[in-house]
């Protein structure tokens, strides 16, 4: 009997220990595997977080690159006006005011309201109306519901600041053609203006370096949702952006 109970308990001894080797392995395992996926899970949000501060930071330097000659010709022609006492100098001021407000303080968010994206806009036409001593240089049309729809702010004024750069000094009413056309959930922006007759190498790249900058947003902002269209006849340069899915939340953007 006692032999026996010696027997067993050698026998429950051996079991266990051969039951701990096999086990000890298996938890080495899984903790080594909780380790390996901690570090990939931490590592994958500390990724998506950089790169989304490289967005962040890629937008904000987009967004800043607004030509600061035409602010200071803005200022110049508006100190003319001033000087001559002409009675367009106060609504000048409060179309630069306006755009400047817009520029600093609105263009922070994501999306702006069109409609509002469309007045910034005007404010540069008009202030860029100075230059001119003819009627509007500018056409502008508008179709559909701009109040249903919102948009990235600033993405508009490269396509429109390199119309004005890239025409001829001397422009006659209309000859800079803008439509704005909001359908379903597609929203068209087109700009058209006349070639300045210069060299065929300056005529190479008749967009300028906004075009860069606006493929570059579109493409953070937009990605999949946009095509932009460039066609020059030689005579005129037309800048067609299509966005689809406004109305689609951002958050399945």
């Amino acid at each position: 009997m006692p032999f026996l109970l010696f027997h067993q308990k050698r026998f429950d001894a051996g079991y266990y220990f051969m039951h701990l080797i096999a086990t000890v392995p298996l938890f080495l395992f899984l903790s080594w595997l909780a380790r390996v996926t901690e570090n990939l899970v931490l590592n994958t949000i500390r990724k998506e977080q950089l790169e989304k501060q490289a967005v962040e930071a890629e937008l904000v330097n987009l967004k800043s690159q607004i030509n600061p000659h035409f602010l200071f010709n803005t200022l110049n022609n508006i100190h003319t006006l001033v000087y001559k006492q002409a009675p367009a100098a106060p609504e000048a001021v409060m179309h630069l005011a306006s755009l400047m407000r817009y520029m600093i303080y609105e263009s922070n968010a994501a999306t702006v309201p069109l409609a509002r994206e469309l007045d910034y806009l005007q404010d540069y036409v008009s202030l860029q109306q100075l230059r001119y001593k003819n009627s509007p240089v500018v056409d502008l049309h508008i179709a559909g519901e701009t109040a249903a729809c919102s948009i990235a702010p600033l993405l508009f004024i490269h396509l429109l600041e390199n119309a004005y750069k890239h025409s001829p000094a001397r422009l006659e009413p209309g000859d800079l053609r803008v439509w704005v056309e909001i359908k379903e959930d597609c929203l068209t922006f087109r700009v058209q203006n006349p070639i300045a007759k210069k060299p065929a190498r300056a005529l190479e790249e008749p967009g300028g370096i906004g075009l860069p900058n606006v493929r570059k947003r579109l493409a953070l902002l937009y990605p999949g949702q946009h095509t932009l269209d460039v066609h020059s006849t030689g005579n005129t340069f037309t800048v067609t952006l299509a966005i689809h899915g406004l109305h689609t939340p951002a958050h399945e953007r």
